[in-house]
């Protein structure tokens, strides 16, 4: 069969061709490092390096999250850190309040000092992220979570947590109410107060303690009125009457606990029968720091008040104040947590990225010590096809006549 030298010539470029595009692609995947630079190179392996460029990049997206959750409790937790210092010295303030030889004077200064740790505590409260929020602003809000309103501190943010993923439980903005506003009141299963007259109708000589529970099976959950009766000379005696309307008559001894229904309160003091009123009510979570040492600064400046008057103060704002220092602490110990687990989840989501990584890397980039070697026999061939079409060229009919 005879061939023609148009036909070699053709087969000669096509060849060069080729061999010249095989070149291209060796230097586009040294160039770039990667195997698969368009799907249509490998199509299987293009999808499994797209699905793991996916994986990798949602857990990236989660990881983000992740830093800014961290940011905010590192936050809360430094903030917490700092109002329970102030707290603390809160309640050294309150105790120095109740020691017999302070004067009215005294106690008017430690008011003083209560107001301005207030100050502090609220600002702590409401401090901000950095980027325009509120760490204690629970779900949103416009403005400050807490504000002062008529009947003291109020809450306006919107109560609960937001998290920073779905999966995680890793706050961005922490529960201001739960933190600030909802500790139990008295000793967490009920509240003692005083509930009579008070100065100029009745300077009383008496005060309560918190109590406790004794028998928790014979707690009924109802609330109590304590009252008088009897004299100096011939004893007292104590009316209890729960919120049903059963009374019971215990005998009164001052400093001896009187115990009923479970529980057991102790009252020190001589009693005025008709003017001398104790409450005893299940708790609520509602108690905040700031109403507790609102009522101590008020309670602090008022002066002329008998020793009574005084421990009662003393007693009940420690017992707050130790209340809400718990909720504080808990929250604390919380965010402690939640930040060891917040690293644990780090790691976990930094192998999955790097597994994510090295998915993508097995299915797209190149050997580079197969790729060169690749090149080096790709580059070969196209200068013998080169060198091939130099010599059919010399072939032709005009070559061998000139």
């Amino acid at each position: 069969m005879r061939i023609a030298t148009a036909t070699q010539f053709d087969r000669s470029i096509d060849l060069i061709q080729k061999r010249q595009q095989s070149l291209e692609t060796s230097r586009e995947q040294l160039v770039s490092g990667k195997r698969i630079t368009r799907a249509s190179d490998d199509p299987v392996q293009a999808a499994r390096a797209e699905r793991a460029l996916a994986q990798d990049t949602r857990l990236e997206a989660r990881q983000r999250s992740m830093e800014a959750s961290q940011q905010t409790m590192a936050q809360a937790e430094s903030a917490l850190g700092d109002a329970l210092g102030i707290m603390q010295r809160m309640r050294e303030l309150v105790v120095q309040a109740g020691n017999g030889a302070t004067g009215d004077a005294t106690r008017k200064t430690i008011a003083a000092e209560l107001r301005g740790l207030r100050e502090q505590l609220l600002g702590i409260a409401n401090q901000q992220d950095g980027l325009g929020g509120y760490l204690f602003a629970g779900q949103g809000g416009t403005g400050a979570p807490f504000v002062q309103g008529a009947a003291g501190i109020e809450f306006k943010g919107v109560p609960g947590g937001m998290a920073a993923t779905a999966t995680e439980e890793l706050p961005l903005y922490l529960d201001g109410a739960a933190t600030w506003m909802q500790a139990p009141t008295g000793n967490g299963v009920f509240a003692t107060s005083y509930a009579g007259a008070v100065a100029p109708a009745h300077d009383t000589r008496m005060w309560i303690n918190a109590g406790q529970v004794v028998t928790p099976s014979a707690l009924t959950g109802l609330g109590y009125e304590l009252s008088f009766t009897g004299s100096a000379s011939a004893g007292f005696t104590v009316s209890v009457e729960d919120d049903d309307g059963n009374v019971q008559t215990l005998p009164y001894v001052s400093g001896q606990a009187l115990q009923f229904d479970g529980l057991s309160v102790t009252l020190t003091g001589t009693p005025v029968p008709g003017k001398d009123l104790f409450n005893i009510e299940p708790s609520a979570k509602s108690l905040s720091p700031f109403a507790v040492v609102d009522g101590l600064i008020a309670d602090l400046e008022s002066g002329g008040r008998t020793g009574a008057q005084v421990a009662q103060t003393v007693a009940s704002g420690l017992r707050d104040l130790d209340s809400t220092l718990g909720v504080v602490t808990s929250t604390r110990g919380q965010l402690g947590w939640r930040m060891e687990q917040a690293e644990w989840t780090d790691d976990r989501l930094t192998d999955g990225r790097l597994a994510a990584q090295t998915q993508r890397s097995a299915a797209e980039d190149v050997d580079m010590a197969a790729a060169v070697s690749e090149f080096q026999a790709r580059q070969t061939s196209y200068d013998s096809a080169l060198k091939a079409y130099s010599m059919v060229q010399r072939l032709s009919l005009f070559e061998y006549i000139r």
